[in-house]
């Protein structure tokens, strides 16, 4: 009778959450179907198979799919090696291994959209009349964003070197197991490998990185490593690569590509017999498959959180509970997925302590200073909330006055489902009579997709790298960063991370002069080594210190500062009256000067330029140049407009025009993709300037 009443109880229940569903969908607890579907394939590719985040769910697909066609892949020839009398010894397990490795590489480097690949395939295998046709016409009309072909250039260049860079892997990999040294080394293998592997990570990921964040370990004053532009008020050149970064990077590499591979092979060669006597061969090369195929590519893309697996893995089940362990790597698999559990949930208790302690209360109004009272007596439900949140990975939102915390429904890493993907409005991409009925760039729409694209493509180039090098910290998959100025603010998601790829989205951007744009700037700039607080007096500090209470109340907040000074080339916008801008001589001599500056700019980016240099007819007309006494003594020059005008001769003279120019010149010539190799004083690219400066002002 109780389980008869008990499944009556059931149906009840589920009967009422059918006919509410159409209610709790519509108040946003329950997610799309598509959202769930994405949200289900992306958690199981990332804690069954180690792979990263998705951007869709065609994405979330295509990353199910092929884990699962390499697990098929190397399934039969693990099987076929333990079923053997040699068992790990033998050759097709040798096979094997080096498939493992090389397959877990290859996937570690593989983006989650398929596009590229299928772009790919389309392009080698057939090209329809279309195609050419829109080939043919983007001959005659250049794209004006050439991303996505440097993106597809990339792909198809990364593919050709995974094909040869996984060829070597498996063939060295599959020689030096044959030899039988993971054997012949054992029992001292593993626990040798493990203390180093345990070493580097507690350098690499936490000692390192903490001396460079700009408050280490939130009692240092400023950071202990630092870059020779964080000195600089404004920098003018690219950062240099610091010696601590180039150290970091072969530390890292060796880590990921030599200690964890040797590591996991190791156990795979050891645990695998054991694991087949246990469960059976059929069994025992599907483990082995998953759990080595998921350590090997959480060591390729995310290694900052191996040496914590590593660590509680051995703590767990070597130390505390031996009798619970099924070999380390069925052991290192499990604490993978409930190491990155406990660190959600830390995160979010982390949050709810942060909103709700007593010294944080601002009681900014009547319903906060009587709710807040109230909550304290369900702060347990509210910790229990938070781990079931973190268990099923569901965001956790404060609601009335941050008195409350409500779980919304399950989402995946990329939680802003929409793209909006924005598009400048330009002579490049709209009729030339639309722009003279009404000014269509002028609205505040387009200067801002303006400012999306640049910065977006600004950080296309340059964000992978700065991740590697350690300038952003420990990045992890679905970390949000704010990149804050003086001029504008936006905030960058990170989405996934993989062996050499990040995918990201860059959201919220803030100009100057919005209150969010001032107390974000004003927050993260706050010097806080001027606080000299000790409890309730003001003894001061220690030099490059932080006083206890900058220290503690910094413990207390939702956010850190990463880096003080992170280079990133911007975009500006001036508007300014023409009225205004000509009547003065010195705004003449700017205006002229960055005429000038822009008509060089587009000059030394044209592809022509080669032949321009080349060209007979433009050698000849430079020749008189050539003098060292050569004078431009056209009237339209003067010394109240021209930052280049030479009182001595009277006009233009090379030395002159260098000294204002010749920095702007080089600069354009870095920004070339086949960069000029003399662009001095004497090269004939300055002469051509030179040359070309009476024809820019006479424009003028």
């Amino acid at each position: 009778m109780k389980t008869g009443h008990v499944c009556q109880l059931l149906r009840d229940v589920m009967s009422l959450v059918l006919l509410f569903f159409p209610l709790l969908f519509g108040l946003g607890l329950f997610p799309q179907v598509n959202t769930f579907t994405m949200y289900l394939l992306e958690q199981l590719d990332m804690h069954m198979f180690g792979g990263n985040a998705t951007c869709s769910l065609g994405s979330a697909l295509y990353c199910v799919f092929r884990s699962c066609v390499a697990v098929i892949f190397l399934y039969g020839f693990a099987y076929g090696g333990l079923t053997e009398e040699k068992s790990s010894q033998h050759i097709l397990f040798s096979i094997y291994c080096g498939l493992l490795l090389a397959t877990s590489y290859h996937l570690s480097r593989s983006s989650s959209d398929p596009g590229p690949i299928l772009n790919i395939l389309k392009a080698q295998l057939w090209v329809p009349e279309e195609e050419l046709a829109k080939t043919e016409d983007a001959k005659v009309q250049p794209d004006d964003d050439p991303l996505p072909k440097k993106l597809q250039s990339t792909v198809n260049t990364r593919l050709k070197s995974d094909l040869l860079v996984c060829t070597v892997i498996a063939v060295v990999v599959f020689g030096i197991h044959c030899s039988s040294i993971f054997t012949a080394l054992q029992p001292e293998l593993n626990p040798v490998m493990g203390s180093v592997a345990v070493a580097l990570g507690v350098l690499l990921h936490y000692v390192i990185p903490q001396l460079r964040k700009q408050l280490p370990w939130l009692c240092l004053a400023r950071p202990v490593l630092r870059h020779s532009h964080q000195s600089h008020f404004e920098p003018h050149h690219p950062p240099t690569v610091m010696w601590f970064e180039k150290l970091y990077v072969w530390l890292c590499m060796v880590e990921s590509t030599i200690v964890y591979p040797v590591l996991i092979l190791a156990h795979l060669t050891s645990d695998s017999s054991e694991i087949s006597s246990n469960i059976g061969p059929g069994l025992a090369a599907l483990v082995i498959t998953v759990c080595g195929l998921k350590a090997l590519r959480s060591a390729f893309s995310q290694p900052h959180d191996q040496f914590l697996v590593l660590i509680f893995a051995v703590l767990i089940f070597q130390v505390d509970f031996p009798h619970h362990s099924s070999t380390f790597l069925v052991d290192y698999f499990i604490t993978a997925i409930a190491l990155n559990k406990t660190y959600e949930f830390l995160l979010k208790v982390q949050f709810v302590v942060t909103y709700i302690a007593p010294w944080q209360i601002t009681w900014g109004s009547a319903f906060h200073a009587f709710a807040q009272p109230f909550s304290v007596p369900h702060s347990a439900m509210t910790f229990l909330q938070a781990a079931l949140s973190a268990i099923v990975s569901a965001p956790l939102n404060p609601f009335l006055g941050s008195a409350i915390f409500i779980s919304s429904y399950v989402r995946p890493i990329k939680f802003w489902e929409r793209d909006y993907n924005t598009r400048r409005v330009d002579h490049s991409n709209t009729r030339l009579c639309s722009h003279l009925d009404r000014n269509l760039g002028a609205d505040d729409n387009n200067l801002n997709s303006i400012f999306y694209e640049h910065l977006t493509h600004s950080l296309q180039h340059s964000l992978c790298g700065d991740i590697i090098l350690g300038r952003w910290g420990i990045v992890r998959q679905g970390d949000c960063f704010v990149l804050a100025s003086d001029y504008l603010n936006c905030l960058v998601h990170i989405i996934e991370i993989g062996n050499g790829l990040v995918t990201f989205q860059m959201r919220g951007l803030e100009f100057r002069g919005t209150y969010c744009q001032q107390r974000e700037v004003e927050a993260i700039s706050e010097g806080v080594e001027d606080n000299q607080g000790w409890c309730c007096c003001e003894p001061g500090h220690l030099p490059h210190l932080l006083s206890l209470n900058a220290s503690f109340s910094l413990r207390w907040l939702a956010w850190q500062v990463t880096a003080a000074s992170y280079v990133l080339e911007g975009y500006s916008i001036s508007d300014n009256s023409a009225v205004s801008m000509l009547q003065v001589f010195d705004f003449r001599k700017v205006l002229v000067t960055y005429y000038v500056k822009s008509i060089i700019y587009y000059a030394v980016g044209s592809e022509r330029l080669e032949t321009w240099l080349e060209s007979p007819v433009i050698l000849e007309a430079l020749r008189p140049t050539l003098n060292k006494n050569f004078v431009e003594l056209d009237p339209v020059f003067n010394t109240n407009i021209d930052e280049d005008y030479d009182l001595r001769a009277a006009g233009i003279t090379r030395t002159s025009f260098c000294a204002v120019y010749l920095y702007w010149i080089q600069f354009c010539n870095d920004k070339r993709q086949q960069k000029l190799g003399d662009t001095g004083k004497d090269s004939t690219l300055n002469k051509n300037f030179v040359e070309l400066d009476p024809v820019f002002n006479t424009n003028i």
